[in-house]
């Protein structure tokens, strides 16, 4: 069993990071403003607290083990944990709110801001909110690695080092000019979009999981036009060129004439929307507080749209 003492310090975990990072003592030791056998010092009483050999050196090279790649993420944990309570305590001495750090997919932003704002309004005195958007793997490695306290995405396949709450489901949607033939439909099959040109976002969750469906049907999405936010898809849409597939919650607030949406059927495709935390002590009893709250409030998210 490893018994830590109070030899191991944030420092010495800041020199493994560092030197995870550079691959070179002397490039990391001069990040660090320390000198090299210092460095080389730190990482070799670590790794005998640890029990374990952390970089395989060679005369030209070095590199993690294994078992330092598995240390790194729990340290980058801990070091991002411990550089956002020290800069939230001097903004909590200095304004008396505590700071609370979000993030949410880009699909999420709008729902998750609605009720921020309301969070704000009851307790605005009290805490300081961070909202950031990003793709969902961005946003669970934010949330591993420590920047965010808590995130509204995608469930990953696994997810047993976190604590999740499903809020709602999100359904694949086609979205077609009002000129479009298929503008008056209430809902469309996959087979029905064959021969058009299909616009997607071009990367992230949402084309591993419309791009099986389409297979499925023999579609293919566009080569041609490639977009990775929602108001240039809209743009594509709306000049006719092509169709497009997005979640749901990308138009739930549309309010455009120019568009129409519909459900797309035969498969209907959903993803299940999360909150997320890790499971561990939370870094105050607002974090909690706030936790709770949203959750609450994003659970009511189905009688929005």
């Amino acid at each position: 069993m490893i018994k830590l003492t109070n030899k191991v310090t944030l420092r010495h975990l800041q020199a493994f990071a560092t030197l995870a990072g550079t691959n070179s003592f002397s490039k990391a030791a001069e990040q660090l403003s320390v000198t090299q056998p210092a460095l080389s010092a730190s990482i070799k009483q670590l790794e005998n607290q640890l029990g374990t050999k952390l970089f395989d050196r060679t005369t030209h090279q070095i590199a993690l083990t294994a078992q330092g790649a598995v240390v790194l993420e729990y340290a980058k944990h801990l070091l991002n944990t411990a550089t956002n309570t020290f800069d939230d305590i001097r903004h909590a001495i200095g304004t008396g709110r505590h700071r609370v750090r979000i993030g949410a997919i880009p699909s999420a932003v709008t729902l998750t801001a609605a009720v921020i704002a309301r969070y704000n309004e009851a307790h605005d005195e009290h805490v300081e909110i961070l909202l950031s958007d990003m793709p969902n793997d961005a946003l669970l490695s934010s949330l591993h690695t420590g920047k965010l306290d808590f995130c509204v995405g995608i469930k990953p396949p696994d997810s047993m080092s976190l604590d999740t709450v499903t809020l709602f489901e999100d359904e694949l949607v086609l979205i077609v000019s009002k000129n479009h033939p298929l503008s008056d439909s209430k809902e469309v099959h996959w087979r029905q979009m064959a021969g058009e040109e299909i616009v997607m976002f071009a990367q992230g969750s949402v084309w591993e999981f419309a791009s099986a469906a389409l297979l499925q049907h023999g579609l293919a999405a566009s080569r041609r036009y490639q977009m990775v936010h929602s108001e240039s898809l809209y743009g594509v849409v709306r000049s006719g060129i092509a169709v497009g597939i997005m979640p749901s919650l990308y138009t739930s607030y549309l309010r455009d004439d120019t568009l129409h949406v519909a459900p797309l059927r035969f498969p209907t495709l959903k993803r299940k929307i999360v909150l997320m935390r890790r499971n561990e002590v939370s870094r105050s009893e607002w974090t909690d507080h706030c936790f709770r709250e949203l959750r609450n409030d994003l659970k009511q998210a189905n009688h929005w749209f």
